[in-house]
């Protein structure tokens, strides 16, 4: 039994195929939400793919519920119908109830994509929400759960509220399965005299094994753009597409239908339960209505993408595996041997018999430890020439041809995952792309996965850093939540307890002081040095290594730890995490630890306040209003970077929301691209160049939250490819 039927939903299919008639059923499940008035209205789609730009639904489902009311409809897709119902829903009563909430889905971005992409894009009137979002904020952090629609179906709604997932789930992969055995066939019928089959003395065709040899490389090594001429890859392209939904729809259209059903019942009854924790955890729905309105910002982002120099990929492509097949002939010269470095068993015996090496794991750490700690040439050799194959092998199949697989119409599209984390972080592949290039062992370029990445003619690539986010945001936490503000972490940002050339002391609680404080010379309360401010990571570093003289080449080298540590422990990271992620030992992490602690003494009491406030209340709240309640006191330290990383995301949020309304309100051809963790990247007009001080204005007014350290965004600029931007000096600017 589906879940509509055993929750009693009335449950209808319209058939688009009489537009009136679907139309009369619209506008009575809208006349009904009007008259019952639901806190909200649930959409889903259903659709031929998951790709953002290529992807579109074939089938719609949406509904509500209000006390006994409870209504569910589907119909395929029309984009006349979804566009006269949007015009509806915009102008209708319900829309301007005061608790009305908006429409909402379930990742809402991706169904807002699709509606775009089917031609019915929602109007900017109605309010959007994403049950992920209330997911997220009503759910105890440290538990960590799943936040799909199944899962929370099972936890909160019917154990098998899911059950035709799994059914359409195995009919695909038996569609597969069956496409695969008749794409076999066609192979054979179109190259017979390929050796694809012999013939038995019964007179059958029987498959060889260069049929499946060849299927299982098209599976592995098919990459767009690098083996497009290959006939035999190209008749696969052609002749074998993977099932999908809407083939599932085409067999079993009852089945699909009753399954889009349930996925709204589902995220009915799943907020039913949730809402009323959501209006107590979440003031005013600050949060939620944060989130529904970033779902615009960021779609239009996603829609945006960016340019692709094929021609550099390739080229760097064909030069990075010319060098693998070096390093391999060297490995195979040193052992004797022909293996893959993927094959761990065979390089730990290779390591025992014929150097007497014994090694429990052949991974990275080990082989590093066993390089570094040998005087024997060849296995440093051997060691390296591995972990050195190890990073070509991972960038090829990664940076190189995942990207040449993502490419559509010349560009990238990346999918932002603005509830990935529980901290609110936001995620996505993009920004995982390197900073730095690969280079072979003689110093040669091989690979920038930044510079395959161009403008489009007519526009430069704009970033807005937040200068030291995390850390000014920790500096404000002292201020807010310690017993008085950090010295030295106000100092790097501030003139904290300083006064200036006519004796005015500097007030941090004074929004002019905050903003105008560069426009004076301060001189330290007590000492009367004048105002530098404060090197937070050499700070650190003085007080971990005294011993150092500051300036010379070995204190640099230990500033680089240093300043590693200070965002570490920020992160709430302990000894150990010290140890792991600097690969040091663990006297120098302690005097890491410790140093830090000695240098920003308030930052232990701002912890120290979070523990305490979550054993009293069993939540605490970012500076944006999101809440993080935990459950497991062993984990409350957590909260500590929470707040940081989410106060952090929650003001960039802020910013994407902000920018995108600016360009798109004033009707400029700039477009938002890419947020790239504390940045954001903008595609900028060359006719359009003063948008960049209007972003950095954006991104430094955050005084209304961020009362008493002020932002400061560090713009570059490139007008070629995301490697080469350079900094960038706005015109009447203080840098």
């Amino acid at each position: 039994m589906f879940l509509y039927q055993k929750l009693k939903y009335d449950y209808r299919h319209l058939n688009i195929n009489n537009f009136d008639a679907a139309m009369v059923e619209l506008i009575d499940f809208l006349d009904e939400a009007e008259k019952v008035k639901p806190d909200y209205l649930y959409y889903d789609t259903e659709t031929n793919g998951l790709h953002i730009i290529k992807s579109k639904p074939f089938l719609v489902s949406m509904g509500f519920k209000k006390d006994n009311i409870k209504r569910v409809i589907t119909l395929d897709y029309n984009n006349k119908i979804m566009n006269a119902f949007w015009d509806i829903l915009e102008h209708s009563s319900l829309r301007k109830e005061p608790n009305f909430i908006g429409v909402g889905a379930h990742n809402a971005k991706y169904d807002y994509h699709m509606m775009e992409n089917g031609g019915s894009p929602i109007p900017e009137k109605i309010d959007l929400f994403d049950s992920i979002t209330v997911a997220r904020l009503t759910e105890y952090v440290d538990e960590h759960a799943s936040m799909s629609l199944e899962t929370l179906g099972s936890k909160y709604v019917s154990d098998d509220a899911k059950f035709a997932g799994k059914i359409i789930k195995d009919m695909i992969k038996k569609l597969n399965a069956e496409r695969r055995k008749k794409l076999r066939e066609d192979i054979m019928d179109a190259f017979p005299e390929d050796g694809f089959f012999t013939i038995t003395k019964s007179g059958k065709r029987k498959a060889t094994g260069k049929l499946s040899n060849l299927i299982e490389e098209y599976d592995k090594t098919r990459t767009q753009f690098l083996n497009d001429d290959n006939p035999y890859f190209k008749f696969i392209d052609e002749h074998f597409k993977p099932a999908n939904y809407q083939d599932i729809y085409e067999k079993e259209p009852e089945l699909m239908r009753s399954y889009a059903a349930d996925d709204i019942v589902i995220g009915l009854e799943y907020l039913d339960k949730a809402m009323p924790t959501l209006l107590k955890v979440d003031k005013d729905l600050t949060v939620t209505k944060r989130e529904g309105k970033l779902i615009r910002a960021v779609a239009w982002m996603e829609d945006t993408g960016l340019k692709v120099d094929v021609d550099y990929v390739l080229n760097c492509r064909k030069n990075m595996v010319a060098y693998r097949n070096l390093l391999y002939f060297e490995l195979q010269t040193y052992t004797g041997m022909e293996f893959s470095v993927a094959e761990h068993k065979t390089i730990k015996k290779l390591l025992l018999i014929k150097y007497n090496i014994k090694t429990d794991k052949a991974d990275e750490k080990a082989l590093k430890y066993i390089r570094d700690n040998t005087t024997n040439e060849e296995i440093k050799d051997i060691c390296s020439n591995i972990m050195e194959l190890r990073t070509l092998d991972k960038w090829i199949s990664t940076y190189v041809d995942g990207k040449l697989n993502a490419v559509v119409n010349g560009r990238i599209y990346t999918d932002i995952n603005n509830s990935g984390a529980v901290s609110g972080r936001v995620s996505c592949d993009m920004q995982q792309q390197p900073k730095e290039a690969l280079f072979d062992r003689d110093g040669n370029e091989l690979f920038h996965p930044r510079r395959m990445f161009i403008c489009d003619d007519g526009f430069c690539l704009a970033f807005c850093d937040e200068s030291q986010m995390e850390l000014r945001v920790q500096a404000y936490y002292t201020i807010i939540h310690a017993s008085e503000p950090d010295l030295l972490m106000c100092r790097a940002y501030m003139p904290y307890n300083c006064y200036n050339e006519v004796s005015t002391k500097f007030d941090y609680n004074n929004p002019k002081h905050i903003k105008e404080y560069s426009k004076h010379t301060w001189y330290e309360l007590g000492s009367g040095k004048e105002w530098i401010p404060t090197d937070l990571h050499s700070a650190t570093t003085k007080n971990a290594f005294p011993d150092l003289e500051e300036g010379t080449e070995e204190f640099k080298h230990h500033r680089k730890l240093g300043k590693r540590a200070n965002f570490l422990k920020v992160y709430q990271g302990g000894v150990d995490a010290l140890m792991n992620a600097l690969d040091i030992n663990r006297d120098t992490a302690e005097a890491l630890d410790k140093a830090f602690y000695k240098s920003f003494p308030r930052i232990r009491e701002y912890q120290d306040w979070v523990v305490q406030h979550l054993s009293q209340y069993g939540y605490v709240e970012n500076l944006y209003g999101r809440r993080y309640y935990m459950d497991d006191n062993r984990f409350f330290y957590r909260a500590c970077n929470y707040l940081i990383q989410g106060t952090c995301a929650d003001m960039v949020k802020t910013f994407e929301i902000k920018v995108w309304e600016y360009l798109t309100k004033n009707k400029l051809k700039s477009r938002l691209v890419l947020p790239i963790h504390d940045e954001l990247m903008v595609s900028v007009a060359k006719d359009e160049m003063f948008v960049i001080k209007e972003v950095k204005r954006i991104m430094e007014d955050v005084t209304d939250v961020i009362k008493s350290i002020p932002m400061v965004s560090e713009p570059e600029m490139s007008e070629t490819n995301w490697a080469c931007k350079k900094e960038y000096v706005i015109e009447g600017s203080d840098g």
